[in-house]
C-alpha cells in the first residue's frame, strides 16, 4: 500500500467521522423547537434520541461485522443512505411516531461509521503510530462538532429547524464519495510495504467471528472495559442532548448552548490527540480511570458554579478535553488484547454498552426534567457514575490473549 493510498484512506475515514459526529452532536439544538412543534414535553424527544443511540449500539456490531467480511466501503454506503432518509424524514415530522421512527433510523445510519473508520485506519498504519492515528480520526469528529454545530444553529435561528434538517441530509450525502475512496484504497492491504504487519493481521483473522466473540466474552478485562464505557455514553449523550436546553432554562441565549457544544468539539481535538499520544506511552487503563475521575470533578464544580457565558464556556472547554478521549484508548485496549482481526466487531459491542448508557442519559434527562422541572438530579448522577467507571477501569489487565502470544512466538 503506497503512502498516497494510506493518506487518502486516512483523510477519507476522517471525513466520514467529521460529517457523522458533527451532525450527531447538533441534535440537541432541535430539542426545544421539535418539542414545541409536537406540543410535547422534553421526554419524547429525549426518548427518541435515546432509542436512536440504542439502535445505533445494536446495529454497530452488525455493520462492523459486515465491514470486516465484505469491506468498509459497502457498509459505509448503506449507512450514508439511511442517514439521508432519516434527516429528510425529520424535516417532515407530523406526529410522535414520525419523531421516534426518524431518530431510530438516524441512529442505525450512524451506528458503525466511527468503528469502521477507526478499524480501517488501524489496519493501515504501523503499531507505534496506531494510537496517534486513531487520535487523528477522533480529532476529525471533534472538528466536525466544532464546525457543524454552529452552522446548524445559525440555520435554525435564521431560517427554520426544518431547513436545518434538509441541509444535514445534503451534508451527509458526501459520505458516499468518501466510502468509495475508502473501498478503493483499502482493497490492496496485502500489498502494503509493511508486510509483517499485514501478515500478522491475516494470521489473526484465521480465527472465526464466533471464536472471537467467545474469546472476548470470557475475558474479564474486556467485560470491565465494556462496562465502564457505559458511563461515557451516559455523560456524552446527556450533555449533548440537554445542555442547550439546560442553559436556556438558566436564561442564556441559544448561541451559548451552540457555542458550548462547539467548544467541546474544539477542545476535544486537543484531548483526543493528547490522550492518543499518551496511550502509546503510558498505561491506557490508568488514563481511562483518570479521565472518568476528572469528568466527575468537573461536573461537581459546574453544579455549584454560577451559570453565565464565561463559566459555561470554561466548563465546555475542559469537558472537551475529556469528551471522546476515551475512544482511542478503549479501541487501543481492545486491539492490544485481541489483535486487529475482528477489532471492528469487538469495538462495536463495546459501543453497544456505550449506547445503552447514551439511551439512559438522553431519556432519563428528559424524564426527570418533565417530572421535577430541573436537570439537577441528573448532574449528580453523572458525578457518581464517573467515579464508578474510574474504579471499574482500574483493574483492567492489558495482556494479549493466548492466541496472539502463540502467534508471536
Amino acid at each position: 500500500m503506497t503512502k498516497l493510498s494510506q493518506y487518502t484512506l486516512l483523510i477519507s475515514a476522517a471525513s466520514c467521522v467529521f460529517i457523522s459526529l458533527g451532525l450527531n452532536h447538533s441534535q440537541g439544538l432541535f430539542l426545544l423547537p421539535m418539542s414545541e412543534k409536537l406540543n410535547t414535553g422534553r421526554e419524547l424527544f429525549s426518548l427518541a434520541g435515546g432509542l436512536g443511540v440504542l439502535f445505533s449500539g445494536l446495529f454497530a456490531p452488525i455493520f462492523g461485522g459486515l465491514a470486516d467480511k465484505y469491506g468498509p466501503g459497502k457498509s459505509l454506503s448503506i449507512l450514508c443512505f439511511l442517514q439521508i432518509i432519516s434527516w429528510i424524514w425529520l424535516g417532515n415530522i407530523a406526529n410522535n411516531t414520525d419523531l421516534l421512527g426518524a431518530r431510530i433510523l438516524l441512529g442505525i445510519g450512524s451506528s458503525a461509521i466511527l468503528g469502521i473508520a477507526l478499524s480501517v485506519t488501524g489496519k493501515s498504519v504501523s503499531a507505534q503510530n496506531k494510537s496517534l492515528f486513531l487520535g487523528l480520526i477522533m480529532a476529525s469528529g471533534s472538528l466536525g462538532q466544532f464546525v457543524v454545530v454552529p452552522i446548524i444553529n445559525i440555520i435554525i435561528q435564521n431560517y427554520s429547524w426544518q431547513t436545518a434538517t434538509f441541509v444535514s441530509a445534503f451534508i451527509v450525502s458526501l459520505i458516499f464519495l468518501f466510502s468509495f475512496l475508502i473501498a478503493k484504497n483499502s482493497s490492496n492491504q496485502n500489498n502494503d510495504p509493511l508486510k509483517s504487519q499485514n501478515t500478522k493481521v491475516e494470521e489473526e483473522q484465521n480465527q472465526s467471528l464466533t471464536g472471537s466473540l467467545r474469546e472476548a466474552s470470557k475475558n474479564k478485562s474486556y467485560i470491565l472495559l465494556t462496562s465502564g464505557f457505559f458511563v461515557c455514553g451516559f455523560h456524552v449523550t446527556f450533555v449533548g442532548t440537554h445542555l442547550p436546553a439546560f442553559l436556556n432554562d438558566n436564561n442564556l441565549q441559544p448561541w451559548v448552548g451552540a457555542s458550548a457544544l462547539s467548544f467541546i468539539g474544539l477542545f476535544n481535538i486537543v484531548g483526543t490527540l493528547s490522550f492518543g499520544y499518551l496511550g502509546s506511552k503510558l498505561s491506557k487503563k490508568n488514563l481511562l480511570s483518570t479521565l472518568y475521575s476528572m469528568r466527575s470533578l468537573l461536573f461537581l464544580i459546574f453544579i455549584i458554579s454560577p451559570k453565565n457565558e464565561l463559566t459555561v464556556l470554561i466548563f465546555a472547554s475542559i469537558l472537551g478535553i475529556l469528551w471522546l478521549s476515551t475512544v482511542p484508548l478503549t479501541n487501543g485496549i481492545i486491539s492490544d488484547i485481541f489483535g486487529q482481526g475482528y477489532v471492528t466487531t469487538l469495538f462495536g459491542i463495546t459501543i453497544l454498552s456505550h449506547n445503552i448508557g447514551s439511551f439512559l442519559g438522553s431519556w432519563i434527562g428528559g424524564r426527570i426534567y418533565d417530572l421535577y422541572g430541573s436537570y439537577d438530579p441528573v448532574w449528580w448522577i453523572c458525578v457518581l457514575l464517573g467515579f464508578v467507571s474510574a474504579a471499574i477501569n482500574y483493574p483492567i489487565n492489558i495482556k494479549p490473549v493466548n492466541r496472539l502470544q502463540q502467534t508471536e512466538s
